[in-house]
């Protein structure tokens, strides 16, 4: 269960992961050898997402309310 200071990490850390998964794409484009930097890549990308997806569903979950409701936005 995620409390105020764990969900901000997930979605801090989801951002990093998405974005670092989007520049190593980019640069798996321009390399030669791209294909293990791309694997790499989509592998950062489905990390974030699956952190995002994690925070959300525990955001959806009954008692979520009482346990996030003292966060500052």
């Amino acid at each position: 269960m995620f409390n105020c200071r764990s969900m901000r990490v997930a979605v801090i850390l989801s951002a990093l992961l998405l974005g670092a998964g989007l520049l190593l794409g980019l640069a798996a484009v321009a390399a030669p050898l791209s294909m293990p930097y791309t694997q790499l890549a989509l592998i950062l990308v489905l990390a974030g997402a699956a952190v995002l997806s994690a925070a959300f569903v525990d955001a959806l979950l009954p008692g979520a309310d009482r346990r996030l409701d003292g966060c500052r936005h």
